[in-house]
């Protein structure tokens, strides 16, 4: 499954593995974030508050993915 998570205007996507937790999304995708951020800007501090849906909806951090999210989902 991949999942797309936007940072501002910047988007990553995120191919996930089978039982992944919300937390474990947000690890991968901020991790791959700072990569592009620090290319593009030396070291920036990155801080996550939450994660939703596009649409709204905050995501709980110990839910399995697999349970929330469908292959493709921003």
């Amino acid at each position: 499954m991949k999942v797309t998570v936007t940072f501002g205007d910047t988007a990553v996507v995120v191919p996930c593995k089978a039982g992944w937790t919300v937390r474990e999304l947000i690890e991968q995708a901020t991790r791959r974030y700072r990569r592009i951020i620090e290319q593009q800007h030396g070291d920036v501090p990155v801080n996550i508050h939450h994660l939703e849906y596009v649409d709204g909806g905050i995501l709980d951090i110990d839910d399995l993915l697999g349970d929330l999210v469908e292959d493709r989902e921003k």
